[in-house]
């Protein structure tokens, strides 16, 4: 899980950096949407397909803030998206809504 991405084991920490890492994706996917989209709509239209969600994962790491890409290697981020592509899925999804809205 998350260990894999900090090398740590303490659940805690592990919440923490994965609520820190969510929260950072809202803004971002937010702000640079007209860029995200496209591949937002071919990841929710294929949600099942780890390869659409790993190449939205690849186009939204580098509109990350700083200090999470300094923290976390694409990689690992890579990995933790695939992860966890419920809660991203759902929050692109929440995301566009209110871009249609």
């Amino acid at each position: 899980m998350l260990s894999s991405l900090t090398g740590k084991d303490n659940g805690a920490e592990n919440s923490d950096l994965s609520n820190k890492i969510m929260s950072s994706l809202e803004p971002t996917i937010k702000e640079h949407w007209p860029k995200i989209e496209p591949y937002a709509d071919k990841a929710l239209a294929a949600a099942q397909n780890d390869e659409t969600i790993e190449m939205l994962a690849r186009k939204v790491y580098p509109f990350l803030p700083m200090l999470v890409r300094l923290a976390i290697k694409e990689d690992k981020f890579v990995a933790f998206t695939l992860e966890h592509k419920g809660p991203l899925l759902a929050k692109i999804a929440e995301v566009k809504a209110k871009q249609n809205s």
